[in-house]
C-alpha cells in the first residue's frame, strides 16, 4: 500500500487575504452602533450589549477599552456608541467562539 502525505496549511493563513483586506478598510474609522450590528451580522443592539458590551466576562477588556478612547459611550443625544474599528474588530475576532459559539 503507497501512503500519502498531504500537506494543511494553518487555518489562520487560510483567512489572512481576506483579514488583511478587512483591516485596510478599517484602519483610521470609528464605527457607530449600526455599524457594529452590521460586523456582528445584523445582531440587534440588545444583543451586542447583553453578549459584548456589557458581559461580566468581558468587563476588564472593555474597561480598559473605554479608558483608552476606543469604545465611547455617549450620555448626550444622537448616536450613543462609537467604537475604533480596529479595535473592536480585533476583540470579536479575538472572543468570537465565545460570543457566536454560546459559549
Amino acid at each position: 500500500m503507497t501512503q500519502v502525505t498531504y500537506e494543511i496549511p494553518d487555518m489562520p493563513d487560510l483567512y489572512k487575504p481576506y483579514r488583511d483586506e478587512m483591516y485596510k478598510n478599517i484602519i483610521g474609522r470609528s464605527w457607530l452602533m449600526k455599524d457594529l450590528r452590521e460586523h456582528c451580522g445584523n445582531r440587534s443592539v440588545d444583543w451586542i450589549k447583553t453578549k459584548i458590551l456589557y458581559n461580566p466576562k468581558y468587563s476588564r477588556e472593555i474597561g480598559t477599552m473605554e479608558r483608552d478612547g476606543q469604545i465611547h459611550e455617549s450620555t448626550g443625544a444622537g448616536n450613543a456608541w462609537s467604537f475604533k474599528a480596529t479595535a473592536m474588530a480585533q476583540f470579536i475576532e479575538n472572543h468570537y467562539e465565545e460570543i457566536f459559539g454560546g459559549k
